[in-house]
């Protein structure tokens, strides 16, 4: 039969009807093909999501602030900014090379973290990673009550900072004690952070220690005296070499301050 009598015949058997095709059923295609270009694009989008690395150099001996107590400090800092830190530091203890730290993540997160680390280096603490309600302050004492503020072994400032929980900053001066200094002496100014009511009572502690050089919180149990003495019978007071005023220190059990 032609194909025009089987059309025919099919269409007698449907009476008269004729059957479309089903539209489900399509012929198969092959699968696309994407091109080697756009296959690479697209690779190369996936690796450039935005990343960047940038090394901060880090004195050896504040590289330890940097991380923190079992490297708590360094978590901080990673998870504030969504960034990752890597530190490359000499392992021998005696070696004084800088050491740097590099910092993973997109442009803006690095430069946060950059910044937080450069603030730690700096005063000790970051910002980024205090709570609400942290506050920065600061006092401007002559340089000698600098190593009283510090204390033995750095006892005053440890107290201060335990006892009211702030972070005292010492900055550096060209002051010498045990040399004379020339013309006018600028002014230290020790930084104080933390809570805002903490750090107004770490500032009068400062105040009380630069003018009284004791506070209870430094020195508990404390007292002091002011004795007006002529000013022709000091040399009286500090005795030959000082010989007196050592006695009184000795004997007494206490400390004498001639302004």
């Amino acid at each position: 039969l032609t194909k025009a009598e089987k059309k025919q015949q099919l269409a007698d058997l449907n009476d008269g009807w004729e059957i479309a095709a089903d539209p489900k059923k399509k012929k198969k295609k092959g699968a696309k093909k994407v091109a080697p270009a756009q296959t690479n694009n697209a690779k190369d989008a996936a690796a450039s999501s935005g990343e960047v690395k940038i090394s901060v150099t880090v004195e050896a001996k504040k590289i330890g602030i940097v991380i923190g107590p079992k490297g708590a400090t360094m978590q901080s800092v990673q998870e504030a900014t969504n960034t990752k830190l890597e530190v490359n530091a000499s392992k021998e203890a005696n070696d004084r090379k800088p050491a740097s730290v590099t910092i993973t993540g997109k442009k803006a997160d690095a430069e946060r973290a950059k910044k937080a680390i450069q603030e730690l280096c700096t005063k000790g603490y970051t910002t980024l990673t205090q709570e609400a309600g942290f506050a920065e302050n600061s006092i401007s004492v002559h340089p000698q009550v600098l190593s009283e503020i510090v204390g033995p072994g750095g006892k005053n400032i440890r107290a201060i900072q335990e006892k009211l929980g702030v972070k005292i900053t010492i900055p550096s001066t060209d002051w010498k004690p045990n040399q004379p200094q020339l013309g006018k002496v600028m002014p230290a100014r020790v930084g104080i952070a933390g809570d805002r009511d903490a750090c107004k009572k770490a500032k009068e502690v400062i105040q009380s220690i630069s003018r009284w050089h004791h506070h209870e919180v430094t020195h508990p149990g404390l007292i002091h005296e002011e004795v007006d003495v002529p000013g022709e019978f000091l040399h009286c007071v500090i005795g030959a070499r000082g010989s007196e005023i050592r006695h009184i220190r000795g004997n007494y059990s206490c400390d004498v301050y001639i302004p």
